[in-house]
């Protein structure tokens, strides 16, 4: 009986380890094939226009009253006189051009933040649950301007220019990476394709040494990097075209991980941020 459990113990460890190398196997190749990949995708293709959008609606939004408000302020400080003037007038415009903006563009605020929350929803798998639907209309526009779900909403907008920028980025360099390794049959005898360096690099450190009022400047030495230098895709032979390109396979199977983990990311910053924040109008419109 020992004889036969200590002959079973190595074979129970062998077998558990070659299943976790089929489920991580099965887990990395499989990337490819899984749907949340693609709606991760997606959502990352959606935020570079969504991003410029919000950006673009919320600095004009809440330029236009800041503008007024700043006007009226510099007026006030340095031509007390023409204040006396001019100041009906500016108040008025303040009260029916700048306020109604800056309100309208809150409202816009709160709906967009609700498409992201669907967005994260749909695409991401993510659970950004709201808080409670306005029951009339004075309550929705009271927690139009006081409530701090909209502030949050106002910030997360903000936030998705610069998340959508990155993702950008991130896409537009490892789908252009991946194809260039991928593609390497096609166009392994051109010596202009590849991936390099387009403008020369030089780098000059200067190390300088200050006491009491002398200085002593070390003679830099200028670090440069040439057109090219940094990496070499040009291949000779078809044979090492096709190692390049199953090379590629694997690196857009990476890729395709990293996307997957910015995603994750996301999905996870937007149920940190807009977790309570109101819920759509259209949705849950309020009563009268």
């Amino acid at each position: 009986m020992k004889s036969t459990t200590r002959m079973s113990s190595p074979l129970t460890a062998v077998g558990t380890a070659l299943d976790r190398v089929r489920a991580w196997s099965r887990w990395f190749f499989g990337v490819a094939a899984r749907k949340r990949t693609y709606y991760n995708l997606c959502y990352l293709l959606l935020a570079f226009p969504l991003g410029i959008g919000y950006f673009v609606l919320l600095v004009t939004g809440f330029a236009i009253p800041a503008g007024l408000g700043f006007a009226v302020v510099e007026i006030a400080l340095t031509e007390p006189l023409a204040l006396l003037i001019a100041g009906v007038p500016l108040a008025l415009v303040l009260l029916c051009i700048g306020v109604p903006t800056a309100l309208v563009v809150l409202f816009a605020a709160i709906e967009l933040t609700a498409l992201e929350r669907l967005l994260a929803d749909r695409l991401l798998g993510a659970d950004v649950p709201t808080s409670e639907a306005a029951t009339t209309v004075r309550e929705r526009a009271r927690r139009l301007v006081l409530d701090r779900g909209t502030w949050k909403g106002v910030g997360y907008l903000f936030s998705k220019f610069v998340f959508g920028i990155g993702s950008f980025v991130a896409l537009t360099v490892g789908a252009t990476f991946t194809y260039a390794l991928v593609a390497a049959p096609l166009h392994y005898r051109n010596q202009l394709v590849g991936i390099h360096i387009g403008d020369p690099i030089e780098f000059v450190p200067r190390l300088t040494y200050q006491h009491d009022g002398w200085t002593t400047d070390v003679a830099p030495v200028t670090l440069s990097i040439a057109d090219g230098e940094l990496i070499s895709l040009y291949v000779d032979s078809l044979e090492a075209a096709l190692a390049v390109s199953a090379l590629g396979v694997l690196v857009g199977l990476v890729v395709l991980h990293l996307f997957n983990g910015l995603s994750w990311l996301a999905a996870r910053y937007t149920e940190l941020v807009l977790r309570g924040t109101q819920p759509s109008v259209f949705s849950e419109p309020p009563e009268r």
